[in-house]
């Protein structure tokens, strides 16, 4: 009894998968609804410019990365402790594919083809790392995962894929989507 973790239903994995969708799609319409004048910013061509051109200090990147991502894989595996782990395991799927929609939107809409490629040169390789550290946790949920024990060790090993992941995001990243910027 003391082995089993405090809920006993879950949903499936194609139902986050529909949680996944319906925030893109929701992601999209967001953007569909504003003002061209909201889409200033990080996807303007005189920040990616400057971006192409920038010197980028590792050290606070690390600090700003590594807080940001430990934080969110904390609230996740503590929320996979939760009665409604479920239901909250759906609704950071649904945040997750409306920040993507979101995203992917504003970048098409202010560069094009050019705004899609630079989205996805920016999830490049840290993404190979963050899609297990996070991903396992996500599919113990689907799976109704009971045990303590395989929990934290699940735990533990996706923490090791999120250091990977964050430092690839801090020290290999910013070169690629340079050299990327740079030639476009």
């Amino acid at each position: 009894m003391k082995d089993i973790l405090f809920y006993r239903k879950s949903i499936s994995p194609g139902t986050g998968l529909i949680f996944f969708f319906a925030g893109l799609l929701a992601g999209v319409l967001f953007v569909q609804t504003m003002d061209e004048s909201g889409f200033a910013g990080i996807f303007s061509e005189y920040f990616l410019n400057q971006y192409a051109l920038l010197h980028i200090d590792c050290r606070r990147l690390l600090r700003y990365v590594g807080s940001c991502r430990l934080g969110q894989y904390l609230f996740l595996t503590c929320a996979a402790a939760l009665f409604a782990a479920p239901l909250t395991a759906g609704g950071i799927l649904f945040f997750f594919g409306m920040t993507w929609g979101t995203l992917i939107s504003v970048s098409t809409v202010r560069l094009g083809l050019k705004g899609v490629l630079i989205c996805v040169a920016g999830v490049i390789p840290q993404i190979f790392f963050y899609l297990p550290a996070f991903g396992w946790v996500i599919l113990w949920l689907f799976r109704r995962g009971t045990s303590r024990k395989r929990f934290f060790l699940l735990a533990v090993g996706g923490l090791f894929f999120l250091i990977f992941g964050i430092v690839t995001e801090v020290y290999l990243n910013p070169l690629i989507l340079q050299q990327i910027l740079r030639k476009m």
